[in-house]
């Protein structure tokens, strides 16, 4: 692997950049250098890099020549505009927004599930991660993958840094107002998200999914190579700072027990914690916030032969931040920038 890899990671201010920066420096990938990068109005801010401090340089400015592999976290716009820019200079790009996951020619990965994906991609190569409150589920899935899936329903309750860093500040500033009885300001949500929770994430269709229900069946789908396992969803924006849930239940062609869920999902390496009487009965987002791992709890049979587990992950590290980057490690593991 080579050490003078040269890395821009796009939105290197958002809540997700901030958490790839944070992995690069911890897993010590080979690195050279590590260009911060993000809109004009983001110039001459400061981001850290383990406990080195990058300015921030405007992304309009910068030559993609430069870089190695561009990493994509700083929303659809920027991806629109200039992915096709740093291919168009040999850059390889991992683009971490809706713009490609559903595109024919490119791969939609997650690391550990279809890792034959990354074989032959060739010079200026693409990869779309998929959507936060995809890839958790996709892990637990895959595990069980060999029993043969048949239905999935899946219930998400997602945390508001999922919107970005506007929505945490306005759950800080509703909170905070009607602690005070004062008036609350609605900017980034529709209804108010301080001790509510909204049903809705994104626009809907004409069948009345939302954006966000409709990312899950379609990424599952591709991800899984399932197209035809059905996907039920409903998505749910939830008062919680960090960390996503998801309530799952799962028919399966074979049969499965919950003892064999659990062996199948612990060899996966999803993290299991289920004790209902025991001290750590379940993990809840709170205590999934600041880790890569994706946790398992309340794993039980239910009618009809189904199994019905609840999940737990950081959607910024886990569901985001981490397959960003391992996929570049993994890139770097087969000699793409040798």
């Amino acid at each position: 692997m080579s050490e003078t890899l040269r890395i821009a990671v796009v939105g290197a201010t958002s809540l997700v950049g901030e958490a790839v920066l944070e992995l690069l420096a911890e897993r010590a990938l080979p690195v050279g250098r590590v260009f911060a990068l993000d809109v004009a109005e983001k110039d001459g801010e400061t981001v850290s890099l383990g406990n080195l401090e990058l300015d921030v340089a405007t992304v309009d400015d910068f030559d993609f020549a430069n870089a190695s592999l561009a990493i994509f976290v700083g929303g659809s716009e920027l991806s629109r505009r200039f992915v096709p820019e740093a291919r168009n200079a040999g850059c390889a790009v991992i683009d971490f927004s809706s713009v490609y996951r559903l595109s024919e020619d490119v791969p939609l990965v997650v690391p550990g599930i279809n890792d034959a994906a990354l074989d032959d991609l060739g010079e200026g190569l693409l990869l779309a991660v998929p959507n936060c409150t995809v890839t958790p589920v996709a892990k637990a899935l895959a595990a069980l993958q060999a029993c043969g899936l048949e239905r999935v329903t899946i219930a998400s309750y997602q945390s508001v840094s999922g919107t970005g860093r506007a929505a945490l500040e306005e759950l800080a500033n509703q909170t905070t107002a009607l602690f005070g009885a004062r008036d609350i300001e609605l900017e980034v949500y529709q209804k108010r998200i301080s001790f509510n929770v909204l049903p809705l994430i994104g626009d809907v269709d004409e069948q009345g999914s939302s954006e966000e229900e409709q990312s899950l069946v379609d990424e599952l789908h591709k991800v899984l190579a399932e197209p035809a396992l059905r996907v039920e969803a409903s998505c749910v924006r939830v008062p919680v700072f960090f960390g996503h849930g998801w309530a799952v239940t799962l028919q399966t062609r074979d049969p499965l027990t919950a003892d064999k869920a659990r062996e199948l999902l612990a060899a996966g390496g999803l993290q299991i914690v289920d004790d209902p009487r025991g001290e750590l009965p379940y993990v809840t987002p709170l205590e999934a916030s600041g880790n890569e791992a994706v946790w398992v709890s309340r794993v039980r049979q239910t009618a009809g032969g189904s199994v019905s587990f609840w999940l737990a992950a950081d959607n910024v590290r886990a569901g985001a931040a981490e397959p960003c980057v391992a996929l570049a490690a993994a890139l770097m593991k087969r000699g793409y920038f040798a």
